[in-house]
């Protein structure tokens, strides 16, 4: 079971990552970059940027009950993206999840909702429980019963964060992408639903029960069995979100829609 050793500075997309402040930074540098070379892996990386930002002004409120846990897993969050993305990038084998959303969005071949969908799924029910699981024992919270309560009140106010911002990330991703986003999101009820409910309430209480499983192993053996059964589960969720059947009869269009900025 490998145990991170630092939580206050980690080296992610070729930046020393030290806050939140720093993490906004070195997600806007790369989607800079997704954005000169038209990469589709921008869609997901500008709403996950978006959140971010969000987090960080929540940060700055009464709002959480402990800043510092929240700022801390943020950044180790932000670690498993750019930890996926360098694997991806060098010809190395990230998750299952990773590998499969980083695939599609750099074969054009989705909707730009899937690309967002799919980056959500693999970063929140792949890449969270991990990091929740590795902070909860590395900080000694696990044995802790009152900790663990304040952890998980924490946890799920990022809940209610992501619920608010979804207007906005809409809105911001219509701006930018094209003018349909709007009402396709509308006319794709199920698909937005499962933008704002699965990967808001049941992705994330699926990511606790994740991460606690995680904690109950108790040898390495162990630890690699949950690891596998979560990397397995994130990756049938993003063969569904691929396969979503609305989609699929116009899945020939989708280059010529995103070209024309439609959706």
């Amino acid at each position: 079971m490998e145990l991170i050793q630092d939580t206050a500075r980690m080296r992610m997309g070729g930046r020393d990552v030290a806050s939140i402040d720093d993490l906004v930074a070195v997600l806007q540098h790369h989607l800079d970059r997704f954005d000169r070379q038209g990469d589709h892996r921008a869609a997901f990386l500008r709403v996950y940027r978006r959140m971010t930002e969000e987090v960080r002004e929540l940060l700055r409120r009464p709002f959480f009950l402990d800043p510092p846990w929240v700022e801390r897993v943020a950044i180790r969050f932000g670690w498993y993206y750019f930890d996926a993305l360098d694997r991806f990038e060098r010809g190395n084998q990230p998750p299952p999840a990773w590998e499969y959303a980083f695939t599609v969005a750099k074969e054009k071949r989705a909707f730009l909702l899937q690309d967002i969908l799919l980056g959500m799924n693999a970063h929140i029910n792949n890449d969270l429980p991990l990091v929740v699981a590795e902070i909860l024992r590395a900080e000694g919270d696990e044995r802790a019963v009152f900790r663990t309560v304040r952890r998980r009140f924490d946890h799920d106010q990022i809940n209610r964060v992501l619920h608010d911002v979804i207007p906005a990330v809409e809105s911001e991703i219509a701006d930018h992408y094209g003018r349909l986003i709007r009402p396709l999101g509308r006319l794709l009820g199920d698909l937005d639903r499962q933008l704002t409910t699965y990967g808001l309430k049941t992705w994330r209480d699926r990511v606790w029960r994740n991460a606690r499983c995680l904690l109950a192993a108790e040898t390495d053996r162990e630890w690699a069995l949950v690891v596998r059964f979560i990397q397995q589960d994130a990756l049938d969720l993003a063969r569904e979100i691929d396969r979503f059947p609305p989609l699929r009869l116009l899945r020939p269009l989708a280059r010529r829609m995103r070209r024309w900025r439609l959706c």
